[in-house]
C-alpha cells in the first residue's frame, strides 16, 4: 500500500505535513506507537539531510508498506542550472575531504559524483563499497541508474575492517534505525529510499513446559548446608558460585528495594534417583533474617512441602529420626509412617467427569491411594519434605 505524498520544500510545514502523513500510514499499516515513532525519527532524518544537502529542495515523500514491511521513499530535483550545480559540487567536494565523514557528508559526495560523475569521478567513488544493481532493470548503476545502498556500503567495509571510515557513517539516526538506505540518481533526480521491516509483535501464551528446573533452600552456611543435604538426602554436589555479584538480581527480586546491589553464594546439588535439583543460596549483603520460619501443617503459606517418591519408607523414616537439626512434623511417640485411609471410587473425581459419573480410572485411582504411605518432616531450613511409597499415578 501508499501514502499520499507530500510536497517537499525547505519550509517547515512540509516537514510537519510529511509527519502527519506517516503517522497515519503507520496508523493503517497496524503499527504500534513505538514503530510509528521510529518511522518518524528516520522521517525527520530524511528530510533534514536533503534539505542540507541540496539547499534549495522541491520534490515529495511518501511511505509504501506491506504487512510490517515499510520503505520512505524521497524524491527531490537536483541542482539543473550550472552556477547552483557548481556550488552543490564544490560543497561535496568540501565534505568528503573532511576529516569526520558523517552519512550526510558522504551522501552529499555520493550524489554530486552520480550527478556529475564524467567531470568529477572521484567524488563517485568516494563512497567505496555500497554501488549495486539497479533495483528496476537489475542492470548496473555504472550503466543506467547509479544506485548505493548503506546496506551493501556498511558490508564491504566490514570485509575490509575499515572500522575508522565506519563509524562516522553509524553516527546516523537513519543507520541506527533503518535496515537500508538506497541512494539513486536518474537525470536530475535524487531518490533516497529507507527500508524498515518490524517483527510482529510477541503474544501473550501459556507457558511451554519442559520439564522442573530447581528448588531454591536459602540457607546461612553454604558448605554446611551441602553437607547437611548429603547426609539427609545424598545429594550429588554439582557446581558452586562463590561470593557472585549480580546487580540486578537483587533489583529483580522484589522486596530488597533499598539494595542497590548483592552478593550471593549458589550451589546446585541433585537429589539421586530423580530429576530434582536443588538450588541452595546464601545472601552475604544484604543478609535477611537468619531463623526459619516453621508454618504449622494447615497454615496457608504458599508452597508447603516437596514430595520425594521412595522404595523403603520405613527404613528412611528411622534414617530421618536419626538426623540432627531435623524434625518430624509431630514429634510424638505417636507419629509414624502412615498409610492413607481406604479411599473409595465415588471419593475420587476427574476434571473431564461429571461430580456423579465413575469408570474404571476412579476404582484404579481409589485403589492406588489406598496402598499409599508417606510422612513428613521439616529441615533445619525450615522447608517441609514428604517422602511417599506405594503409587505411580503422579509424577510419572
Amino acid at each position: 500500500m501508499k501514502s499520499n505524498e507530500i510536497a517537499l520544500s525547505n519550509r517547515l510545514s512540509c516537514a510537519v505535513n510529511a509527519l502527519q502523513e506517516v503517522e497515519q500510514a503507520s496508523d493503517q499499516a497496524g503499527l504500534s506507537r513505538e514503530q510509528a515513532n521510529i518511522l518518524r525519527l528516520l522521517t525527520e532524518e530524511m528530510i533534514s539531510m536533503t534539505t542540507d544537502i541540496l539547499q534549495n529542495c522541491k520534490g515529495s515523500l511518501w511511505m509504501e508498506w506491506e504487512g510490517l514491511s515499510c520503505e520512505l521513499h524521497l524524491t527531490a530535483v537536483a541542482p539543473i542550472e550550472e552556477e547552483a550545480k557548481a556550488a552543490f559540487i564544490e560543497a561535496s567536494k568540501a565534505k568528503a575531504n573532511a576529516p569526520v565523514k558523517g552519512l550526510k557528508n558522504r551522501i552529499s559526495a555520493l550524489l554530486a559524483g552520480m550527478l556529475s560523475s564524467e567531470t568529477y569521478p572521484e567524488l563517485y567513488t568516494s563512497m567505496g563499497a555500497g554501488f549495486i544493481e539497479d533495483m528496476s532493470t537489475g542492470m548496473s548503476p555504472l550503466y543506467l541508474v547509479p544506485t548505493w545502498s548503506l546496506a551493501a556500503y556498511k558490508e564491504g567495509q566490514k570485509k575490509e575492517q575499515k572500522d575508522a571510515e565506519l563509524e562516522g557513517v553509524e553516527k546516523s539516526i537513519l543507520t541506527g534505525l533503518a535496515d537500508d538506505v538506497i541512494v539513486s540518481v536518474k537525470n536530475h533526480w535524487v531518490e533516497l529510499v529507507v527500508k524498515k521491516a518490524f517483527e510482529a509483535p510477541l503474544q501473550a501464551a501459556m507457558p511451554k513446559f519442559i520439564g522442573l528446573s530447581h528448588v531454591c533452600i536459602f540457607v546461612d552456611d553454604m558448605m554446611e548446608a551441602v553437607s547437611y543435604y548429603q547426609k539427609l538426602l545424598g545429594v550429588i554436589p554439582d557446581h558452586y558460585l562463590s561470593h557472585w555479584k549480580n546487580e540486578g538480581f537483587f533489583k529483580a527480586g522484589g522486596f530488597i528495594r533499598e539494595a542497590a546491589d548483592g552478593e550471593v553464594s549458589i550451589a546446585f546439588v541433585n537429589v539421586p534417583g530423580t530429576k530434582l535439583t536443588l538450588e541452595l543460596m546464601q545472601y552475604h549483603y544484604p543478609e535477611g533474617r537468619k531463623d526459619p520460619v516453621i508454618f504449622a501443617a494447615n497454615d496457608v503459606s504458599g508452597a508447603r512441602h516437596i514430595a520425594l517418591k521412595i522404595t523403603n519408607i520405613k527404613e528412611a523414616f528411622l534414617h530421618i529420626q536419626s538426623m540432627p537439626d531435623t524434625r518430624l512434623i509431630n514429634e510424638t511417640q505417636e507419629y509414624k509412617v502412615f498409610q492413607i485411609s481406604e479411599t473409595s471410587p465415588a471419593e475420587v473425581h476427574f476434571f473431564d467427569q461429571d461430580m456423579r459419573e465413575s469408570d474404571t480410572r476412579n476404582v484404579q485411582t481409589a485403589q492406588i491411594l489406598s496402598n499409599v504411605q508417606y510422612f513428613y518432616f521439616i529441615d533445619k531450613y525450615g522447608l517441609q519434605w514428604e517422602f511417599e511409597q506405594g503409587h505411580s499415578d503422579i509424577g510419572d
